[in-house]
């Protein structure tokens, strides 16, 4: 294993190189290696004691859909462990340079971007590139500005919202992913960092090229002659609003209902036969399931005055600026999507603070003083617009706490009963059942993607499930995954890579695991971080859960706290990580 420790405040890099590390694999398990050694869990998540510890995979440019790194580091969103992933080149480039993982600490002196060619290492000047209204012309700046070499790099970079520490900033990765959710955008804007750049000449080579052959071949075959894969290529992860809303799982109007009657107007089948302009894919990947809309924006008074954008969106997004805020226009959810994508926010996250700020202008929480004239209104794109804005600039004191997230302005201003929250951040909108509650609040990252609860809801459907079960359920999916996403593979793809499939991989390429290894190192790592996070400070608790998600009627009925509060005891035994009652 190959790591750049890179210290922003000295400038300087070591390199370590220690087969020590080959035992953890790779991606989060290595990550989680570094990150526990070398973070302390009571520090300042804006403090320049914070780290950032990113990683790639073993099968990372060898295997299709091992596409994806991993990001660790200390939220400023949850104040605990954060865990992020992208797609996009970076994997690839960082293997392509030599490198297993990067870890990053301190803080410059002035803002600075890293520029990382091969085994060259340069911490660069970047006050040009600060507070740049776009985040797609900060790329376009470093692709001019950096030495071009076959294609095989990576730009990561911060927006406004990160230079200006909005707590839920994120990192745009090759224009169309992003490391989301728990504010690593915020962390770089901490650190005086800008931006990312990584480019690799370097190959590699297999002993055994037949068997590397041979498995490659059969996961491939899976991925492109099986249904498995079929929905995430044809029509994205929004092909379940859908059926999402027949369920009657589709958050609306800040989780007031599960349907939004006006689905079919916003839904992945609308988007490709309307506004699709094309699909990529992330390196290594056959799929294809990034889907991106075009969108032609007026910029002056004349008719025809209009700027045409390309607008990546998928389920998550088209809920947290759609049914979430009760807009019904495809292209107005772009609209939103756009600008917050220019910014550099996460949109999940900032649905839920725009969901919040809604329901609080409408009980009087909040005034007309404190918004600066907007009127907060389900539905009203043209507001909604003008208050991204106002969050992106910090304009007042309101404007200031918004981006601060929603445990702030509920402190502030009040409406517990209006913030949907989980585990200290907002939810990705599957209302499923207790399954994807519970999920979120006992999981690693507090999301829906690693601990599958949604998933587990959609299973279960018409049956009684115990809380000893579910919980067991969630935390052996969550353990597995934390091999998969040691891999790292793209988990849509988790269906592809079983056990056996995986260690075949592995040997293909001179890794040798047994099955049992695996799993114990699994284990380990799962155990590692909620290790971390107890230090941090954990505490399971269902106790800032909103009224609105007791009285949301999902698949499975209405969401039971006694049922909750059992489950969460229960995982305290298993865990250790305290709990107290809600």
């Amino acid at each position: 294993m190959k790591i750049a420790d890179i210290n922003l405040t000295t400038r300087k890099v070591k390199i370590l190189e220690d087969e020590k590390y080959n035992a953890f694999l790779g991606g989060v398990s290595l990550a989680t290696e570094l990150f526990v050694n070398n973070c302390k869990p009571d520090i300042d998540p804006l403090g320049k004691e914070n780290i950032i510890v990113f990683a790639k995979g073993p099968l990372t440019a060898a295997f299709p859909t091992a596409s994806k790194a991993v990001a660790l580091f200390k939220s400023p969103v949850s104040n605990e462990l954060g865990e992020s992933y992208a797609g996009g080149r970076m994997a690839s480039a960082m293997r392509f340079s030599g490198y297993d993982a990067l870890l990053i600490r301190g803080k410059a002196s002035h803002p600075v971007y890293i520029a990382i060619h091969d085994d060259t290492i340069a911490i660069k000047n970047a006050e040009l590139l600060w507070n740049l209204r776009s985040v797609f012309v900060v790329g376009r700046v470093l692709r001019d500005a950096e030495p071009q070499g076959p294609g095989r790099r990576s730009f990561i970079r911060s927006g406004r919202a990160g230079d200006r520490l909005i707590r839920y900033a994120n990192l745009n990765v090759d224009n169309y992913r992003h490391f989301g959710r728990l504010g690593l955008g915020a962390v770089f804007g901490s650190k005086n960092l800008k931006a990312l750049v990584i480019e690799g000449t370097k190959d590699f080579k297999f002993a055994d090229m037949k068997a590397y052959k041979t498995a490659y071949r059969e996961v491939y075959n899976y991925l492109t002659h099986s249904d498995v894969m079929d929905k995430y290529h044809i029509l994205g992860t929004s092909a379940g609003i859908l059926p999402i809303n027949a369920m009657g799982a589709l958050p609306t109007r800040n989780y007031s209902i599960g349907t939004f009657e006006a689905a079919e107007q916003i839904s992945g089948e609308y988007y490709a036969e309307n506004l699709l302009l094309r699909k990529i894919a992330c390196s290594q990947c056959p799929v294809g399931c990034i889907h991106i809309a075009y969108l032609r924006i007026p910029y002056r008074k004349e008719e025809y005055d209009v700027e045409t954008t390309f607008v990546p969106y998928d389920y998550e997004l088209i809920y947290a600026l759609g049914t979430n805020l009760g807009v019904s226009d495809a292209k107005d959810v772009l609209r939103l999507i756009e600008l917050a994508d220019r910014n550099g926010v996460d949109i999940i996250s900032l649905g839920g603070i725009l969901g919040w700020a809604t329901d609080a202008f409408a009980n009087g929480l909040i005034t007309i003083n404190d918004t600066l004239g907007v009127k907060f209104e389900f539905g009203d794109v043209s507001n909604y617009l003008t208050a991204i804005s106002l969050i992106i600039r910090r304009e007042n004191e309101f404007y200031r706490t918004l981006g601060e997230g929603l445990d702030a302005c509920v402190e502030k201003y009040g409406g517990a009963e209006y913030a949907i929250r989980i585990g200290g951040q907002t939810p990705a909108g599957y209302m499923t059942g207790p399954a994807s509650i519970l999920g979120h609040i006992i999981g690693q990252r507090h999301s829906h993607l690693c601990n599958g609860g949604y998933s587990y809801d959609q299973k279960t459907f018409g049956k009684k499930i115990g809380y000893k079960e579910m919980v067991d359920a969630l935390v052996t999916e969550e353990k597995w995954r934390q091999i998969l996403n040691s891999l790292v593979i793209c988990l849509f793809a988790r269906k592809v890579f079983t056990i056996d499939r995986t260690l075949k991989s592995l040997s293909s390429i001179g890794i040798a695991f047994t099955k049992e290894e695996l799993l114990t190192l699994a284990n380990e790592t799962y155990e590692k971080k909620n290790a971390w996070k107890k230090a941090a400070g954990q505490i399971i608790s269902q106790k800032n859960l909103a009224k609105k998600i007791y009285s949301f009627k999902t698949p499975h009925g209405f969401i039971k706290k006694n049922f909750l509060q059992k489950a969460i005891e229960y995982y305290s035994e298993l865990s250790g990580i305290p709990y107290e009652v809600g």
